[in-house]
């Protein structure tokens, strides 16, 4: 195997630690300074570093997968990020007294989530520590080609950005819809959060057989259909109960249907065009969630607590456009981007 084609597995690994680091640095500036011009540097940095640790690793995971079992592995990569978030949003909750007490402020302090947020972003460094001993993955150098397929990259950008404004019409803001409408306590909060990582770890987990028995983009397409009434439910009910229930099942669903998304991304494009182009499907749904995010927020200040039903409603019709998209654009669509490729397959890639 040329030597090209073992540099392209260290070129990704290269990139998800750069990413990392510049993740870092922006993470630091958040925490350590209250401007808001430099924690508007801070989150960029933030996001910068994110969408290059994310895109490299995305197609470092599709290099070292059969492409049939690429909807279990993005599948299993999610679950064990939601879990993870479960654990730290339970451990943040869990922590926040006894910070709080340390530092002689309220558990709901900014000092307190500074110190909480730091400390998760020096547990998120550890996790460079095992990509030092990924192995390169080899590729045909055929496949290192990118050809210019702009119509097909612009109909997943197209589905990226609807999906993005969705997104960014709500979640972010989650811990603030329990909180504002519920009066949960912060350290409720963290188990709230955490419930609905273990319900979109479990759905991310179950997708990928979906997928391989009725075709990746009917089982894409049902169940993000399938996850809007919870979102409507979560959006009407007083209930906490019932707004927790259903916005877990929405997760449930959604973060399934995200790993078929991500799989069918990355196999409609050669290995050599797969970081840029989930690079760049990064950038559109991160745009089209800073368009969500700025409506939503807009919403929610002119109409208080009851602006969170808006704002879901806002996440269904975003949904509802990207689902419509997916079936429009791709019912036909044979992903190509392993045809004539000769990618070796990590061990046990087989689902």
């Amino acid at each position: 195997m040329p030597a090209a084609t073992v540099a392209r597995g260290r070129s990704r690994r290269s990139v998800i630690l750069a990413g990392g680091a510049v993740a870092g640095v922006g993470l630091g500036v958040i925490v350590l300074f209250e401007a808001f011009v430099v924690l508007v540097l801070g989150a960029a940095l933030l996001g910068t570093g994110l969408v290059l640790a994310s895109s490299a690793g995305a197609a470092l995971v599709a290099d070292a997968t059969a492409a049939h079992a690429r909807s279990s592995r993005y599948g299993q990569q999610i679950a064990l990020g939601t879990m993870a978030s479960f654990f730290a949003s339970v451990l943040a909750g869990a922590l926040a007294q006894p910070i709080a007490a340390v530092l002689g402020a309220s558990p709901d302090d900014a000092l307190v989530l500074r110190v909480l947020v730091g400390g998760g972003g020096l547990v998120a460094g550890l996790s460079a520590l095992p990509i030092l001993f990924v192995r390169s993955v080899p590729v045909d150098d055929r496949a290192l080609a990118t050809p210019r397929r702009v119509r097909l990259l612009a109909r997943f950008l197209a589905v990226e950005l609807s999906f993005g404004f969705g997104a960014g019409s709500f979640l972010p803001f989650t811990n603030l819809f329990f909180t504002d409408r519920f009066g949960v306590p912060f350290a409720t909060l963290g188990v709230l959060l955490g419930a609905i990582a273990v319900a979109g770890s479990l759905g991310a987990l179950v997708h990928g057989a979906l997928a391989r028995r009725v075709g990746v983009v009917p089982s894409i397409v049902a169940v993000v259909f399938a996850s809007m009434p919870f979102a409507i439910a979560a959006a009407v009910t007083g209930d906490l109960a019932v707004a927790l229930v259903a916005l877990a099942l929405r997760a449930a669903l959604m973060y399934g249907s995200s790993a078929s998304w991500t799989a069918l991304t990355v196999s409609s494009f050669t290995p050599g065009e797969r970081a840029g182009v989930n690079a760049i499907a990064a950038v559109a749904w991160s745009a089209g969630s800073a368009g969500g995010s700025v409506l939503s927020g807009a919403v929610r200040g002119a109409l208080g607590p009851s602006g969170y039903t808006a704002n879901l409603i806002t996440l269904v019709a975003a949904y509802a456009v990207a689902a419509s998209l997916i079936a429009a654009f791709f019912r036909r669509h044979t992903p190509r981007g392993d045809v004539g490729a000769l990618v070796v397959a990590a061990p046990h890639s087989a689902p």
